[in-house]
């Protein structure tokens, strides 16, 4: 690792303290901003909205052709965490049990990817699906063929998707069935677990219960109510299971035991705390070869270890293990797993931050990858596989992408070559040299492309908001999280933390927050927290420039050709602007619908002419004004309830608006309305970020799941 990327790391891990109650306090905001915002269920917006936008007409050209999108990657991020290779948020993995050669990946909003060479290789299966969120897949253990996927990621994050069912493909993924979608719509998948004796027998834990299918997950049955966490079914007796439930302040927490496939249903609690009410998201994993063998975490509101205990006679009696970590760090509401060996009933390895084993039986442990401790494996881990072929083989899903070790943890290497999950938050290109372009991206920093379809990160951490200095390219910006803004003057080789003198730390600010430079002096920009800031010196000192604008600023742009035209959004949902570069300030919200702005676009033409983009589920959520917001106009037309991310001006027909939305690209030719798929080619992924550059005739995207894309800017 190189002494930049030392001297970052170090920095990370001085912040990293603080970072879980943040995003957990952001992620609060996060929900309720969209449940507010939306009049649908996300998950139904979701779905409904990805079959309308199937049958819109494809937007063509002017010879006729309808553009394709280009994938830019990265297929891998090269030099990440640990100078490891890594890719975007993982979920779940499963090694095929006729051919160790084969590995299925589910990613948080990637999709689901296939490897046939142990990991050399990936290619996605599936990216038409109704969700590529994906929380859990098994493999049929009567044929390897037939593989299930429940959509929907259950670790409680910003970007933890609902789910649209559950995806079942019969033919090794060259095609996938949406299942049982009236069931699992806005579900959240942790386990599905396949009777090992009972071919089409199915159970699975999820946030609407424990569930059982008798007809291979075509139909299914709430067995037992409450969010469960996890699931293990005795592989002796598969009639026999024990599910999770993590839903905390209710009665219904803790565990609970059948021995009639789900039937009837019992408490366990000998031995086992006796307020099970407190208990918020837990784990557990037994060991297949000695069922009566399981291993349960369980953890309080706070992100920390309750207590860790096992059984030895499937549940009827417990031992605490005191010497068992608190590896969560705070946070195990989000990162969270347990899975002991399923040969070997003293092996077990639980994760969060980083990941612990213990060989004897939970008596002693260790920090097996050192994630927070100079190792290198990314840190955040979300679930371990066991290789059926070699139980010390094992598959490490993480925010880094998936990580294998041959030696039970003595040594592990990155398998993400080629698995392009990664997940933008924002992208920004160099003026004009086409193969370069930068983007900060969820728990993988900030990432630099260099034409190829590798990318090389430049700086650790979670990335934000980034923008390249369109006069000089050498000088770009990049955000770590809530305003902590860094610069650069050599290209991202090296950084300087936090040019945010003048802001006032104590400002409520987002967790990503909108920083812009102004398209008139690339040495201006503003930026959000409560209040506006400006800097006219290249970030070095910044001044506010408004009051208190209500809540935390959303969005914030300078209008192209006329800089004392400032507009600003915020995520209740009002819109200001300035006319004079902050010295008054006048709320343009009347005619909005209150929901939270997430991108402006003024027309270079004319700062009166402003777009507005609009969080959630729900209609009306692109807006056009002609007298600087003084009235406003729905130009939503014929596109489906939901958000939209990002809004695009062509450069040279600001009258062609493009949006980035949550289920794909769209335009339209008369500046809003009758809107028009825009490209062919891309994945069923919400898209963040666009900028369209002239010079270079490409539309760059980032999208959160798939990485970059770009299409030809079509005149």
């Amino acid at each position: 690792m190189s002494m930049r990327l030392c001297l970052i790391s170090s920095i990370l891990l001085l912040a990293s303290a603080s970072v879980p109650a943040q995003e957990a306090a952001a992620r609060d905001q996060f929900e309720q901003g969209i449940l507010k915002d939306s009049t649908i269920a996300p998950a139904s917006g979701r779905l409904t909205a990805w079959f309308e936008v199937r049958n819109m007409p494809m937007w063509r050209n002017a010879n006729g052709n309808a553009p394709r999108w280009k994938e830019i990657g990265p297929t891998v991020l090269k030099h990440g965490w640990g100078d490891m290779d890594n890719a975007g948020r993982s979920c779940a993995v499963a090694v095929d049990p006729t051919d160790p050669r084969i590995l299925w990946v589910g990613a948080a909003s990637g999709g689901i990817w296939r490897s046939d060479d142990e990991g050399k290789t990936w290619r996605p299966m599936g990216d038409d699906a109704a969700s590529l969120s994906i929380g859990a897949i098994a493999i049929d253990p009567f044929d390897h063929n037939i593989v299930y996927a429940g959509t929907g990621e259950a670790h409680n994050s910003l970007d933890s998707f609902h789910g649209a069912g559950m995806l079942r493909s019969t033919n090794g993924g060259r095609t996938w069935d949406l299942l049982s979608s009236e069931v699992f719509l806005g579900t959240q998948f942790s386990r599905i677990v396949p009777n090992p004796k009972r071919p089409g027998f199915l159970y699975a834990a999820t946030t609407r219960g424990t569930l059982r299918s008798l007809d291979g997950g075509a139909t299914w049955v709430q067995i037992l109510k409450g969010r469960a966490t996890d699931l293990v079914v005795d592989s002796g007796n598969p009639s026999s299971l024990i599910s999770l439930v993590s839903d905390t302040g209710t009665d219904r927490n803790g565990l609970w035991k059948s021995t009639d496939s789900g039937h009837t249903w019992r408490r366990l609690t000998e031995d086992l705390p006796k307020n099970p009410r407190t208990m918020a998201r837990s784990q557990m994993s037994g060991c297949a070869a000695y069922p009566n063998v399981i291993y349960v975490s369980l953890f309080g509101t706070d992100g920390r270890l309750t207590g860790m205990y096992k059984t030895t006679d499937f549940g009827e009696n417990w031992i605490r293990l005191p010497n068992a970590p608190d590896y969560g760090g705070g946070q195990a509401w989000y990162d969270n797993y347990v899975s002991a060996s399923p040969a070997n009933p003293n092996v077990c390895f639980v994760g969060g931050t980083s990941t612990w084993r213990t060989t004897d039986g939970g008596e002693t442990w260790q920090d097996n990858t050192l994630s927070y401790g100079g190792g290198p494996v990314h840190p955040d881990h979300h679930y371990l596989a066991f290789s059926p072929h070699d139980p010390s083989t094992v598959y490490l899903c993480t925010d880094g992408g998936v990580f294998r070790s041959r030696n039970l943890g003595g040594v592990w290497e990155a398998v993400n070559d080629g698995l392009a999950t990664i997940q933008f938050q924002s992208l920004d290109v160099h003026p004009w040299d086409e193969n370069i372009a930068y983007g900060g991206t969820q728990d993988n920093g900030t990432n630099k492309y260099t034409g190829g379809l590798a990318w090389t990160n430049v700086f650790l951490g979670d990335g934000g908001t980034t923008h390249v200095n369109w006069k000089n390219p050498n000088i770009v910006y990049t955000e770590y999280v809530g305003l902590v803004i860094l610069k650069s003057t050599n290209a991202g080789q090296d950084w300087a933390w936090n040019v945010t003198n003048g802001i006032d730390p104590k400002e409520g600010k987002l967790f990503y927050a909108p920083f812009s430079l102004d398209p008139s002096d690339p040495d201006t920009l503003v930026a959000g927290a409560e209040r506006v800031y400006r800097s006219t010196d290249a970030a070095e000192h910044w001044t506010a420039i408004s009051p208190k604008l209500g809540y935390r600023v959303s969005a914030v742009t300078v209008a192209p050709n006329v800089r004392s035209v400032i507009y600003a959004g915020t995520v209740t949902g009002k819109m200001w602007a300035t006319p004079n570069t902050g010295k008054d300030w006048y709320d343009i919200s009347a005619g909005l619908p209150g929901a939270a702005v997430t991108d402006i676009c003024v027309d270079p033409r004319n700062a009166r002419t402003v777009y507005v983009a609009l969080n959630g589920w729900s209609p009306n959520r692109i807006w056009k004004s002609t007298d600087a917001g003084g009235h406003w106009t729905n130009i939503m037309d014929n596109l489906p309830p939901m958000p939209v991310q990002a809004v695009l001006l062509h450069p040279l027909h600001p009258d062609r608006v493009i949006l980035a939305t949550s289920v794909g690209m769209f335009i339209s030719d008369q500046g809003g309305g009758r809107w028009q798929r825009f490209g062919a080619g891309l994945p069923n992924v919400p898209v963040y970020s666009a900028v369209a550059n002239v010079r270079t005739g490409w539309i760059t995207i980032g999208t959160h799941g798939r990485g970059g894309w770009r299409i030809p800017l079509a005149d």
